[in-house]
């Protein structure tokens, strides 16, 4: 079943969208996580694994700057669609920054 998030980011087509996205995104992060979970617990759970905000702008940052978006290759999706999985996968680590 796809996440709640992952609903709303299918539906980013304009403001009003993305800023629902926004702010379904924020309410998640809200959410405390139980530090004594593993992180194959938080990623089988679909928690957050970016617990602090560098590690969360640099995975955002990680996405933007490989492939199409950073070729501005877009597919004919809203730019604001485009934003919003850049955020999405900012809740998860980079491969290189996940705990081994």
């Amino acid at each position: 079943m796809a996440s709640r998030l992952m609903e709303l980011l299918e539906k980013v087509a304009d403001e009003t969208t993305f800023l629902r996205f926004l702010s379904a995104l924020r309410e998640e992060s809200e959410v405390p996580h139980h530090r004594g979970h593993s992180y194959q617990e938080c990623v089988e759970s679909d928690h957050w694994e970016t617990r602090e905000t560098k590690d969360f702008l640099r995975s955002v940052e990680d996405w933007a700057t490989r492939g199409d978006f950073a070729d501005g290759v877009h597919y004919g999706e809203p730019m604001l669609k485009r934003v919003a999985t850049m955020l999405y996968v900012g809740k998860n680590y980079r491969v290189e920054d996940r705990p081994r």
